[in-house]
């Protein structure tokens, strides 16, 4: 029989992993390195850790780390709280866009989204640029650049939880405005289902933003991979390329490039 003093390691070893779990709910995605210095423990029991949690389905191991595992498709988290969920790896993807896919003279559509709004920031050395949107929080963010590049904003109704403005006024505005490129997101990213989305009137406003444009690039962090939303934003072959982070998983990326879409895997060590 154990003494008193002994501690019972399975115990503890149940209320580390859980533990973790939240650590990871709370953060959204949570490198090795995070979770070794958050709980004294080695890499070994780390992974060890991922693995079996993995197994019972309460997180998703990725290269380097852990992610949420966020199936709930009903579901849409506030503007304001989207702005502080993996913002490292949103600015390393919206700077990536902003250099790669922007050039002078070009019109371009922002959707609404927090990583595709975080581009902004990065527009100022652009001469010429138009800038096309829905979003509140990107017209916030592009106000700044004004005059040095031209901002419009399309009509609707303003949906709060996400500070859009959608419906049918909405749709009909990019149907009749042509761009250069697209630069959407989204809540998931599933194969074979392509880019997905929980709410059906953002969905219809992405749709008419990426029909009237030469091309359409897609930003989505890592944590976002193997999420099936609501419904389709996008079949995969209306993609021209998808920019992502280090985090996402290989295998994925690679049946991607299968599909004809040009993936870029960002280096977190650029933001």
């Amino acid at each position: 029989m154990a003494s008193p003093r002994t501690p019972n390691t399975k115990l503890m070893t149940e209320l580390r992993r859980n533990k973790i779990v939240e650590f990871v709910n709370e953060n959204g995605s949570v490198t090795t390195e995070e979770m070794v210095k958050e709980f004294g423990v080695s890499l070994m029991t780390v992974w060890r850790d991922l693995t079996a949690l993995e197994e019972s389905g309460q997180v998703r191991k990725i290269r380097g780390g852990a992610v949420r595992v966020d199936n709930r498709t009903d579901q849409e988290p506030l503007y304001t709280s989207k702005q502080v969920i993996n913002r490292e790896r949103k600015e390393a993807i919206a700077r990536f866009a902003a250099e790669e896919f922007v050039h002078d003279g070009d019109i371009i559509f922002m959707e609404a989204g927090t990583t595709v709004a975080a581009m902004a920031r990065h527009l100022r050395r652009y001469r010429q640029l138009t800038v096309i949107g829905n979003g509140l929080g990107t017209m916030n963010e592009l106000a700044r650049l004004v005059p040095d590049l031209t901002v419009y904003c399309c009509g609707g109704m303003l949906r709060e939880v996400a500070n859009t403005f959608v419906g049918p006024q909405a749709e009909e505005y990019f149907r009749h405005v042509n761009a250069n490129t697209c630069f959407l997101s989204a809540t998931g990213i599933n194969l074979p289902e392509g880019i997905t989305d929980v709410s059906l009137l953002e969905i219809q406003v992405k749709r008419a933003m990426a029909g009237n444009a030469s091309q359409v690039v897609v930003l989505m962090d890592s944590t976002k991979f193997g999420v099936k939303s609501f419904s389709r934003v996008l079949e995969l072959s209306q993609v021209h390329a998808l920019i992502t982070d280090e985090g996402a998983p290989p295998r994925t990326v690679e049946q991607l490039r299968a599909a004809g879409v040009q993936v870029h895997v960002v280096p977190l060590a650029q933001s």
